[in-house]
């Protein structure tokens, strides 16, 4: 009910509803003023209802300071609210939240934990994120003092886990909140307030306009819940954190991590905005993205061991520079697997409602990883997807701090076209078109490849204590059937009466090996098109196909058989 509650209060906030600033004191025009950053990061399905809630709130804002910038997905990249960060009074962040304790590591991971998931690059999608966490936050932003951040419908940040997983216990959650406000506290913020459900608007009010203390403005907001607990915060030795469950010991969705005694006046006084700057809609700006373009750098082609599902393995590719003392002494890459089989491609099922915030997709996480530059080559370390199929394989290069380098940079890495093997895997290299004559016996050639990592049968095996005791060599076949096309029921009588087409491969092939393979056909007797389709059955597990494989399809075009006709000879008078 407390969650329905604070839903429909950001519902109404949005419809402008619940009251008006109109009457509230305003920030004097003279002197410095506070400076309001409101971001929002990409959310998935969310995103819009963010932006929604955001543009209210960057509204109110501007009712009591003109230095008010908006950031938002696809434009919310790192450079752009790094810069837009230095010297705010009041930071709104709406987005996914990174925290720990949780399921992804077994310790706290400060380069990716605890700050901003946002847009790798700017103009991007809505989904595709990229965590900039705590050790980021708090080496290259400096908040003015006594600044506040309102984090809002993050996972973790309030002590809460993801919808759909464990909460936890309460002393989990409390090392979520105080791990979630370390960061922004070391970059200058006097407190750090989580909301699962609530928007930012009461928080936003109270700070720049109100006069109780901000702890007494966190106890009285609508989102309340009347479980306040308070504990030491152990990362921020000073700070006293907060947590108001929705029961004494589950329903994580509110906290704040503060200096005790903090008052909105503080804050105000603390400002360093500019009366005169007018906010805006950030947007990164070019000089803010890295690149690697403008040093002649040039990339061969890529290679990578990593094609297995499931297993890891080093991608290179070759570097050509023209001076190597160029290069940045430490660089990332992230890479995106997009799946190109029907199956694989599959959407999900739709997700059910799960309110104002939502669960991690993994798929849309980019993760770079350090990459090395050794013996004129980039190497970094890669896992493949656990699901086989064809996949768009898409890498992307970062600086040290996990900054994508420009599009002119990252077109000098070109995409593939990756083949991810199962356990039990195969390929058959086969013409896509035949041309072949009714009636007749015809041969087509075709290469088999063992994909997956056991053997196709086994050799001949002797039994050592009796010599004429032995197990005969087994192989795998590879077997064609006729399909008709269209729906003449000659046609498909003819492929019936063709039977099944079968040819032996050598015993115990073995993982990685290649063979060629002559199978012998039956053409239908009835003119037509068909589709000849071929499938391995192997000792161990019958046929591929019915394993999952996809069948090898050769379209065949069967015509009326040429007849030959003698020539003719001139007769020679017998002498």
């Amino acid at each position: 009910m407390r969650r329905l509650v604070a839903a429909l209060t950001a519902l109404l906030l949005l419809a402008g509803l619940t009251g008006s600033a109109a009457g509230a004191p305003s920030v004097a025009a003279a002197g410095a003023v506070p400076r309001v950053v409101i971001i929002v990061g990409p959310a998935g399905a969310a995103t819009e209802r963010y932006r929604a809630e955001a543009r209210v709130a960057a509204t109110l804002a501007r009712t009591f300071t003109p230095d008010v910038t908006e950031i938002y997905s696809p434009d919310a990249t790192w450079p752009a609210v790094k810069r837009a960060l230095q010297g705010a009074s009041v930071v709104v962040y709406m987005g996914h939240g990174n925290g720990w304790p949780s399921r992804y590591r077994d310790q706290l991971y400060p380069p990716t934990q605890n700050g901003f998931g946002l847009n790798p690059r700017a103009g991007g999608d809505d989904a595709t994120h990229q965590y900039f966490g705590e050790a980021n936050i708090a080496r290259s932003i400096r908040l003015a003092g006594n600044a506040v951040v309102l984090l809002h419908h993050l996972c973790y940040a309030s002590g809460n886990s993801e919808p759909g997983l464990p909460e936890g216990t309460v002393d989990q959650a409390r090392q979520r909140i105080d791990n979630f406000a370390a960061g922004f506290i070391a970059a200058g913020a006097a407190a750090v307030v989580a909301e699962a459900y609530a928007s930012p608007n009461h928080m936003l009010r109270a700070v720049l306009a109100g006069e109780r203390s901000v702890q007494a403005a966190w106890r009285g907001a609508p989102s309340r819940n009347g479980n306040a607990q308070a504990f030491q915060s152990e990362r921020s030795p000073g700070y006293v954190a907060q947590m108001d469950p929705e029961d004494a010991a589950s329903g994580f969705t509110r906290s704040i991590v503060l200096k005790a005694g903090l008052a909105p006046a503080d804050v105000r006084r603390e400002a360093r905005g500019s009366a005169s700057a007018g906010g805006s809609a950030g947007s990164p700006a070019g000089a803010d993205i890295p690149s690697l373009a403008s040093l002649g750098l040039r990339l061969g082609q890529p290679s990578l061991d990593a094609t297995a599902a499931g297993s890891s393995g080093p991608f290179s590719v070759d570097v050509d520079v023209p001076d190597r003392t160029t290069l940045p002494s430490s660089m990332r890459a992230s890479v995106r697997w997009d799946p190109l089989d029907a199956a694989a491609n599959a959407p999900a099922p739709e997700p059910p409602d799960l309110g104002l915030v939502v669960p991690e997709q993994l798929g849309d996480i980019v993760e770079p990883v350090k990459a090395k530059i050794r013996d004129d080559s980039l190497t970094f370390p890669l896992a493949a997807p656990v699901t086989p199929g064809r996949y768009r394989l898409t890498v992307t290069l970062h600086d040290a701090d996990g900054v994508a380098f420009d599009a002119a940079t990252q077109a000098l890495i070109p995409s593939l076209i990756v083949r991810v093997t199962g356990d039990v895997d195969a390929r058959i290299v086969a013409p896509a078109v035949a041309e072949l004559s009714a009636a007749t016996t015809a041969s087509i050639d075709l290469w088999v490849a063992n994909l997956g990592r056991a053997a196709w049968g086994h050799e001949a095996i002797h039994t050592p204590v009796d010599p004429e005791g032995f197990a005969p060599a087994v192989g795998a076949t590879v077997h064609g059937r006729w399909v008709p096309l269209g729906d003449d029921p000659a046609v498909g009588a003819a492929a019936a009466g063709a039977g099944e087409m079968r040819a032996s491969l050598p015993a115990g092939l073995q993982p990685g090996v290649v063979v060629p393979v002559t199978l012998a056909v039956d053409v239908p007797v009835v003119p037509g098109v068909y589709l000849l389709m071929l499938d391995i059955l192997t000792p161990e597990h019958g046929s591929l196909v019915a394993t999952g494989l996809e069948p090898t399809v050769i379209r065949v075009h069967v015509h009326v058989a040429d007849v030959f006709i003698e020539p003719r000879l001139p007769s020679v008078p017998v002498q």
